[in-house]
């Protein structure tokens, strides 16, 4: 069943896609449930294993990366963290001494002759399909007692060596431990290649750009962070869509990209493509309103294909504002680009390469100091036929008289010109955001009336029995019969953190990471709901079922809901904890003598002690006595 999960994970099907598969050759998807096959201790302990395992994985990361600082990244060994065997692959002979997988026939080649490791524990020769891989050599030896930089000359070992068990020397447990994380992974990998495939498709709705390969777009977008890299100088990217867009919308030729295209990331759309505005408009305006505050340092303007010429070439003004209005702009400068083209003869023309490894032409547009705003205002503008003063070029004489030096101009055809370009780059530093003291009115006058004290307030209902089960996730709740009608209930919230490393660290995912488009941890892929499911029993008999989903909070925050109605005559509330509870783990410092192997799930999920009954009563009639029952 492992195996089987690997191959869909690998090509990228749903469960749903999976379960239609094995029904199409008379499988039912329900009889091939890896869960029933071995115990629930052994379950917990095998989950406790991986879990260790991830650990250790992100540690040993850690320390390689602080190690090689400086260094350039060598290559990956062939065997990796894992070296789970997807295809069957039996051992490869040959000068292999552990032959942990039967061989019917020799199938090394000299590919994999090459592929030989010694065995950390018994010190014996084995290839790669007899290898356990590097996650079983943690986990047979305790990563703290390795010493990380001592060596071999002072007792110790280097964990950050390549070091291989085979699979001779690990416990079952152990196997099957690095085939839950490597399972992991890939569910993790699933996970991001979906919201990258989500996020690229509301891209290119809004963009309209042209739908390609997910390798073929992701390696252009890798192109495309690099040369943005060799753009800014070290420089922050301020406007890039959807972190920012455009204050109002601006004309667009029919055969041209979307004005969108201009804050597009690097790498999306076609090379060749660019935007461009009608040619009857000699003058166009772009505000664009940035992510947040930011200190802006210049523009960069990317030159489109097609490149300049002397009839389309633009002169550009820049201005910058924190609000709408025009009259409070700030001006800050004005540039021709005919006079810019004129020292960098490779602006002119089509662009004659198209690697997506060199630097794009682009113009840039340095601020004299950087401006603190949140808008900056662009306008382009043709310049009229014979507004630029004739310019001659250095070998012509005035004083000749020979037909030679005669300046011939060169024709252009103004009603073929229009204003292009590629991107447009305001790069800069941005500001984070410091929440301070709001002294608005309104907040004034908010912050004052729920200061004041209510003139109803919550009182707790005595219970008369309590009963947990299921693991203490289910608390029934017993009311005297005189009772008032129950307003609601106060839930105390759990001492449960969610980890944040779930799985071992992955190549893939860390290159993913890197040119993601999203940029999301897993946490926020995947986050983990919990709903409180509330069933009240009446003395008729009759049941009330409402559901609650929880907030994140943090721990023992007092969570208050109110039943849409007051539950009078009620005899019996049944509170049930749903959602992904083992998603949840306790905090092992704060935990005294824990056996994690006798705790099928976190011990802070416990309803006892943490739901209290209330009704609403006016506080000045309760009086002091009554108020003790406040909650």
């Amino acid at each position: 069943m492992m195996k089987l999960e690997i191959k869909r994970l690998r090509l990228g099907l749903s469960a749903a896609e999976r379960d239609q598969a094995l029904l199409s050759i008379g499988v039912i998807p329900a009889t091939l449930d890896p869960n029933r096959s071995v115990d629930y201790s052994y379950l917990l302990k095998l989950s406790s294993l991986a879990d260790n395992l991830a650990l250790l994985g992100h540690t040993v990361l850690e320390d390689r990366v602080n190690a090689s600082i400086g260094l350039e990244k060598g290559s990956e060994h062939a065997i990796d963290f894992w070296n789970i065997n997807e295809n069957d692959e039996s051992c490869y002979d040959g000068a292999c001494e552990v032959r942990a997988l039967s061989s019917l026939q020799a199938s090394a080649t000299r590919e994999n002759q090459s592929v030989f490791v010694e065995c950390f524990q018994c010190e014996r020769t084995v290839c790669k399909a007899c290898c356990a891989g590097k996650g079983a050599f943690l986990l047979l030896n305790t990563y703290r007692e390795l010493k990380i930089y001592g060596g071999s000359q002072s007792g110790g070992y280097s964990a950050l060596t390549d070091s291989f068990v085979c699979k001779s020397c690990c416990s079952e447990i152990v196997k099957r431990a690095l085939y839950v994380d490597y399972v992991r992974v890939l569910h993790s990998l699933h996970r991001k290649d979906r919201s990258e495939k989500a996020a690229l498709s509301a891209v290119n709705q809004v963009c309209q750009l042209e739908y390609r390969e997910t390798s073929d777009l992701s390696q252009s977008i890798q192109f495309g962070q690099r040369q943005l890299k060799q753009i800014l100088a070290g420089e922050e990217s301020l406007a890039e869509f959807p972190y920012a867009n455009f204050l109002q919308m601006v004309e667009t030729a029919n055969d041209s990209e979307p004005l969108l295209s201009l804050l597009a990331p690097f790498g999306t759309g076609e090379c060749k493509s660019y935007w461009k505005a009608p040619q009857d408009k000699t003058s166009v305006d772009f505000s664009i309103v940035l992510g947040g505050l930011s200190d802006v340092a210049g523009v960069a303007i990317i030159v489109s294909s097609c490149g300049y010429s002397t009839s389309d070439c633009p002169i550009v003004e820049i201005w910058a504002s924190n609000k709408i209005h025009r009259e409070d702009r700030t001006f800050i400068g004005k540039w021709d680009v005919q006079d810019i083209i004129s020292s960098s003869p490779l602006l002119c023309g089509p662009e004659k390469s198209s690697r997506l490894s060199e630097e794009p032409r682009h113009i840039k547009f340095h601020f004299p100091n950087p401006i603190r705003c949140r808008i900056i205002s662009i306008k382009m503008t043709l310049p009229h036929s014979g507004s630029h003063s004739t310019k001659f070029n250095e070998e012509f004489d005035l004083l000749s008289l020979d037909d030679s030096s005669v300046y011939e101009s060169k024709p252009t055809n103004p009603q073929n010109s229009s204003i292009h370009a590629k991107r447009i780059v305001v790069f800069g530093s941005s500001l984070r955001k410091e929440v301070g003291p709001d002294t608005s009115g309104g907040i004034m006058r908010m912050k004052s009336y729920l200061d004041r004290s209510p003139p109803l307030g919550r009182f707790r209902i005595p219970v008369e029995a309590e009963r947990l089960r299921d693991n203490d996730l289910v608390l029934e709740q017993y009311v005297l019969a005189n009772s008032p009608g129950i307003a609601g209930f106060r839930l105390d919230f759990f001492s449960v953190i969610r980890p944040r490393v779930t799985h071992s660290p992955s190549s893939s995912e860390l290159d993913m990471r890197e040119f993601s488009l999203t940029r999301m941890d897993d946490r926020f892929l995947n986050p983990a709901i919990l709903y409180i499911q509330v069933t009240v029993v009446k003395e008729s008999g009759k049941l009330v079922v409402e559901e609650y989903r929880l907030p994140e909070v943090k721990a023992n925050t007092p969570l208050y809901f109110d039943f849409p109605d007051p539950r009078h005559d009620a005899r019996c509330v049944i509170f049930r904890l749903l959602g992904d509870v083992t998603a949840f783990v306790d905090d092992i410092s704060e935990l005294e003598n824990l056996n994690l192997r006798n705790l099928p799930l976190a011990t802070g999920l416990s309803l006892s002690n943490k739901i209290k009954l209330y009704y609403y009563a006016d506080t000045y009639e309760m009086g002091k006595i009554g108020s003790l029952s406040a909650v």
